[in-house]
C-alpha cells in the first residue's frame, strides 16, 4: 500500500482530526495515528503551535494549551509514523514559526476557521504551492468571496483549481444539529465549481458527515479520539472513537459508491430487465387490412419480443396495411 493521493475529485478524502486530543502526550498521539489508519482514514491532522506566540497569557485556554504543546521534533516523528501507516500527515499552524516549520514538512496544510481572515499566515503557503485546505467557520458568502479574490490575485485560477479546498464549518463545540446548515455545501459547490468543497464537522456523531458527502462534499474532516471519555477536554465529546470512525468511513464509501456519476444512462444491471419489463404490440384477434387498431384487437404485453417496437398513440388512429393473425407483432412499417 501507499499513502493515498490527495485527489478529492476522484475519491472523498477523509481526515481524522486529532487536533489536541493527544493532550500533549506523545505516546497517545502515536496511538491515535495507528487507530486512524485501522479505521480507514486517508489522513490525520494535528495542530502545531507555540502557545506564547498565538494566545495571550490571560486567555482562558492558555494554561491548557501550554500543556498540550508538542515539539517540532515530535511532529517530525509523528509525520514519519503517519506515512508508515499509509496516512497523509496534515497540521494546522497557529503561529508564524509553526507555519514556517510546516511549510518545509507538510504537503497539505489546513487553515483553521479562526485564521481564515489572517491573510499574512495564509500567504506563507501561497508562496510555496502547498495543498491548502481552509475552513470557512464564522464566514459569510462575502467573506469567502474576499478570501477567494485575495488568493486569485496572488496565485491565479490554476491554484484555485489544483491547490485550494474550502470546508463548510460551523464553529461551535459541539455544533447543534439544527445549526449545521449543510445546504451551504451545495451552495459552495454551485458557486465555486472548480474548487474542492468539503465539510469540517463539530457535531455529535457521524450522520452529518455522511449527509455532507451526499450533498457534494469531497473532503470530510471529523475530530478523532481514543475514547469519548478520555478526559474532560471539550473535543473528546464531539469526536469519533475508533469504532465509530471506522463505521463513518464505511458509510461514506457506501454513499460515494451509490452517488455514481452526474449523468443519466442505462445501468449494466438494468439491461437484463429490459426485455422482461418492456412490452410488445401484438394482435389480439384477427385484424383485416385497412382495419383501425383498437384496444379490442390489440394487446401491449410483456415481455418485449425481439424485433418488436412500441408505437405510442396509435389506438383508434392508425390502420393496418395488411391482415394480421392473433399473436403476430404489430410494427410501424405496417401502419398508415
Amino acid at each position: 500500500m501507499s499513502i493515498p493521493n490527495f485527489n478529492p475529485r476522484k475519491k472523498v478524502f477523509i481526515i481524522a482530526e486529532v487536533g489536541n486530543n493527544h493532550e500533549g502526550n506523545f505516546a497517545v498521539a502515536k496511538k491515535l495515528i495507528r487507530a486512524a489508519a485501522k479505521a480507514g482514514a486517508d489522513a490525520v491532522k494535528f495542530q502545531t503551535f507555540v502557545t506564547d506566540d498565538f494566545v495571550n497569557s490571560d486567555h482562558p485556554s492558555f494554561e491548557r494549551l501550554k500543556k498540550f504543546e508538542l515539539t517540532k521534533q515530535q511532529f517530525s516523528k509523528l509525520k514519519k509514523l503517519a506515512n508508515t501507516q499509509n496516512l497523509n500527515f496534515i497540521s494546522t499552524p497557529l503561529d508564524f514559526s509553526s507555519a514556517h516549520f510546516l511549510k518545509k514538512n507538510c504537503k497539505i496544510i489546513k487553515i483553521a476557521s479562526g485564521d481564515n481572515n489572517f491573510y499574512d499566515l495564509i500567504n506563507i503557503f501561497l508562496d510555496h504551492n502547498k495543498q491548502l485546505i481552509i475552513s470557512t467557520g464564522m464566514m459569510n458568502a462575502l467573506n469567502i468571496k474576499n478570501l477567494i479574490e485575495f488568493i486569485l490575485k496572488k496565485k491565479g485560477k490554476k491554484f484555485l483549481k489544483n491547490n485550494l479546498s474550502l470546508l463548510h464549518c460551523v464553529s461551535s463545540y459541539p455544533a447543534e444539529q439544527k445549526s449545521l446548515n449543510l445546504m451551504s455545501i451545495k451552495y459552495l459547490v454551485d458557486i465555486y465549481k472548480k474548487i474542492n468543497i468539503g465539510y469540517s464537522d463539530h457535531s455529535i456523531g457521524y450522520d452529518a458527515c455522511v449527509t455532507a458527502v451526499a450533498l457534494g462534499a469531497r473532503i470530510v474532516e471529523k475530530h478523532f479520539t481514543l475514547s469519548n471519555n478520555f478526559s474532560n477536554f471539550r473535543d473528546h465529546k464531539l469526536s469519533l472513537n475508533p469504532i465509530d470512525m471506522k463505521i463513518m468511513v464505511k458509510k461514506i464509501r457506501t454513499v460515494e459508491m451509490q452517488l455514481g456519476k452526474y449523468e443519466k444512462v442505462v445501468q449494466k444491471n438494468e439491461k437484463k430487465a429490459i426485455s422482461l419489463s418492456r412490452r410488445s404490440m401484438i394482435v389480439k384477434e384477427l385484424v383485416n387490412k385497412n382495419e383501425t387498431l383498437t384496444s379490442l384487437n390489440t394487446s401491449f404485453l410483456r415481455p418485449e419480443i425481439r424485433g418488436s417496437e412500441i408505437i405510442n398513440e396509435i389506438l383508434n388512429k392508425k390502420k393496418i396495411r395488411k391482415s394480421l393473425k392473433p399473436g403476430e407483432l404489430i410494427k410501424n412499417k405496417l401502419l398508415f
